[in-house]
């Protein structure tokens, strides 16, 4: 074996060798800060000796000895893009699709599915309604809206009731169309999947409604106009 050879193998074994010490190192500093750390997802950044950690939907930076721990956004700025963020809608596409087709109330695209977007909505929100009545827009331009229940003020109110009844009714959609128009809707009850939504809605970070998660783990919060959104997913 040629000298210049070996050489180049034994500093890639030893690259190696420092990557593997580190993530180490580092995933024994998370069973010290973070609670449940073993799923988290630890690999090496685009600074060399510092690593990424993704728990869930939040991501963080710890250096490859252990002692230093950085929050915030990493920019590449050769190509404007933002790490911390592409790492975010990626665990974030991921979470979306898990969620059961069946659990939600679609509204299909007009011809070719060109983008999915999930809903989380609140009856009794006027922004969700407002945003409702721009659907057949959306559809119109390729896009299947598929709702998810988050009514804000919690389990066994009004508007927790008003998303059940929805559910259970023998046409979802055509339910949540009258609800929406009108706040109103028929009492019924039903295995249903409405606590599911709200957990969902606790992973996914939403606070607020309507919340907007896409196909691509992008997240829209707040209300936003057809022409907008549908800009905004390069339609």
């Amino acid at each position: 074996m040629k000298l210049k050879t070996l050489f180049i193998m034994m500093a890639l074994s030893f690259s190696a060798t420092q990557v593997v010490a580190g993530e180490q190192t580092v995933r024994d500093t998370l069973k010290k800060i973070i609670p449940n750390s073993e799923t988290a997802k630890v690999k090496e950044s685009s600074i060399k000796g510092l690593y990424e950690v993704t728990q869930g939907l939040q991501v963080m930076y710890l250096t490859g000895d252990g002692k230093y721990a950085l929050t915030g956004n990493m920019i590449d700025l050769n190509s404007g893009q933002n790490l911390t963020q592409l790492s975010q809608e990626k665990a974030r596409k991921k979470l979306f699709d898990e969620i059961p087709v069946s659990s939600t109330i679609v509204y299909p695209a007009k011809g070719k599915v060109k983008r999915i977007i999930d809903i989380f909505s609140d009856i009794d929100c006027p922004y969700c309604r407002k945003m409702h009545m721009e659907i057949p827009t959306l559809n119109a331009a390729g896009i299947e809206v598929r709702y998810l229940a988050f009514p804000r003020s919690g389990v066994n109110t009004p508007s927790y009731v008003k998303a059940v009844s929805v559910w259970c009714a023998d046409n979802p959609a055509k339910a949540m169309d009258e609800a929406m128009l009108t706040g109103k809707v028929s009492a019924k009850t039903c295995k249903n999947p409405i606590i599911e939504h709200m957990d969902l809605a606790q992973k996914f970070g939403v606070n607020g409604t309507p919340n907007i998660i896409t196909d691509q783990g992008e997240l829209f919060p707040g209300y936003l106009p057809a022409p907008k959104l549908i800009q905004a997913l390069g339609l």
